[in-house]
């Protein structure tokens, strides 16, 4: 049999111990396209989060909910004792999550979500929580255990009456019902994950999971946010598939980087002694061209790269051209847009004025009709679009698409390569922004016959040390620097 599904299915079932949705892995031959994105995929499944003040909530509605519905429950005498248990212990769980909330609040005392520009974040160096919220956590921990063990025991009573001929009771009720509790039940051992993590102790890990709460300001209001997050999904996956599987295959045009598979091994923890190849490609990247252009300005100067585009866009952009304009943050776009709207903004899509089809769709009518087309895009452009021939001749990037700083994913792999002795810069940063520049070139050339040009608006691939290995990890295009 073959299944046909995505990353995300094949790593639920691996996440609920394999087989319980697909086939089970020893049975079970995976394919992986777009394997790159695994990794990721794997940490999402394998980590935890619990949102404070709507925890709460939902335990006080689901305690009403159970109220209303204790008549035809309780009419199953299995059920009668477990629905007189579970309000003092969502009550319980109620108070300690309004105490956690008091303490993180403290946590956050002298910030000011009014003067930043992202929601504020507190990230947990070397995933070391506090002593007092550790301690609390296990409390915490305790009581959603004993939650969930009652929804389970509920469930399963609800499962048999279901299977029961005989029963005299509403099957679609208790259908109903049946959906309800599963529901519970599953939100109750989401939060139970996530107290569990932070109730253990981070010297028990090699490496750290990464522990981080974010403050929620949206609207006004205010509410905590509490993940806990695997670094490294190596040991995830080779405890539910590498070990497991039957066979992987893993394919992707950018699961190299510095033209090594050394930064997949270290975030998927394939095995090494697996084959690994590199298989050239079928574009002519002689009818391409890569350049970099010369400019008196580096990215680190935000402004003045921000008006050195502004400055270089109009005779980049030809008039009757399709270009990909891509960059790495949301305010420089805007600004060069606001710099160049005057010259060529009727030319210009920018991501957010339409739905990423729509703006698309607009921009292949555009070529069709003859006319110039540029779209203005962040990251989701720069991988999984297709704009094959006329549609784009010209790909003109920012700057090295550099990982975001503030990322408390990023942030916690880089401490814990840095505590090691190494050098999380030139192990990670440069790794992985070499690999997203290549995603975004690769834009360019979407058949065998297509031609065109990449520009690049960043001197640090020049001017920099690390500079020559990430030109040395780019497809064989006809390169002009400019030096």
């Amino acid at each position: 049999d073959v299944i046909v599904t995505n990353h995300d299915l094949a790593l639920a079932d691996l996440a609920l111990g394999g087989g319980a949705i697909l086939s089970a892995p020893e049975d079970s031959i995976y394919v992986f396209d777009e394997g790159h994105h695994l990794p990721d995929k794997a940490l999402s499944h394998f980590s935890s989060f619990c949102r404070l003040h709507t925890t709460a909530a939902w335990l006080q509605d689901a305690r009403k909910a159970l109220a209303q519905g204790a008549p035809f429950l309780a009419s199953m005498d299995a059920l009668e004792r477990m629905l007189q248990q579970l309000p003092a212990q969502m009550d319980e769980t109620v108070n300690s999550l309004q105490a956690a909330e008091q303490l993180v609040a403290r946590l956050f005392e002298g910030v000011d979500p009014q003067g930043v520009r992202d929601d504020p974040q507190l990230r947990f160096e070397h995933g070391v929580v506090p002593e007092n919220l550790r301690s609390l956590a296990a409390t915490l921990a305790g009581q959603f255990q004993s939650v969930a063990s009652v929804f389970a025991r509920m469930e399963a009573v609800l499962e048999d009456a279901l299977d029961d001929d005989f029963i005299a009771l509403d099957k679609s009720e208790l259908e109903t019902w049946h959906i309800n509790i599963g529901g519970m039940l599953g939100r109750a051992e989401g939060a139970l994950a996530l107290w569990e993590a932070y109730a253990m102790g981070a010297e028990q890990e090699s490496p750290p999971m990464a522990r981080w709460i974010t403050m929620l300001t949206g609207n006004g209001q205010y509410g905590f946010d509490l993940r806990c997050s695997p670094i490294l999904a190596e040991e995830i996956l080779s405890e539910h598939l590498w070990s497991r599987a039957a066979g992987v295959v893993i394919t992707s045009a950018t699961i190299t980087a510095l033209n090594s598979f050394e930064r997949f091994i270290l975030h998927a923890g394939s095995p090494r002694d697996g084959c690994y190849k590199q298989v050239v490609s079928p574009f002519d990247y002689a009818n391409a061209v890569f350049s970099v252009p010369a400019m008196d300005c580096e990215p680190g100067d935000a402004q003045a790269h921000t008006n050195a585009i502004i400055t270089l866009l109009p005779d980049l952009l030809q008039p009757e051209e399709g270009s990909l304009v891509l960059f790495s943050s949301r305010r420089q776009m805007l600004d060069v847009y606001e710099g160049v709207a005057g010259a060529i903004g009727e030319r210009i899509l920018v991501q957010g004025d339409h739905s990423k089809q729509e703006t698309l769709r607009r921009h292949r009518e555009r070529i069709d009709e003859g006319k110039g087309s540029a779209i203005f895009g962040l990251a989701s452009f720069a991988e999984g679009v297709d704009l094959p021939g006329d549609y784009c001749r010209h790909v003109i990037i920012a700057k090295i698409p550099f990982a975001v700083p503030d990322s408390p994913l990023e942030a916690a792999l880089a401490e814990w390569v840095e505590a090691q002795g190494r050098n999380p810069f030139m192990e990670i940063s440069v790794p992985d922004a070499a690999l997203r520049l290549v995603q975004a070139a690769g834009r360019l050339l979407r058949t065998e016959t297509d031609t065109g040009r990449v520009t690049l608006l960043d001197r640090r691939v020049i001017s920099r040390r690390y500079g020559r290995a990430i030109l040395e990890s780019l497809p064989p295009f006809r390169l002009e620097l400019t030096r």
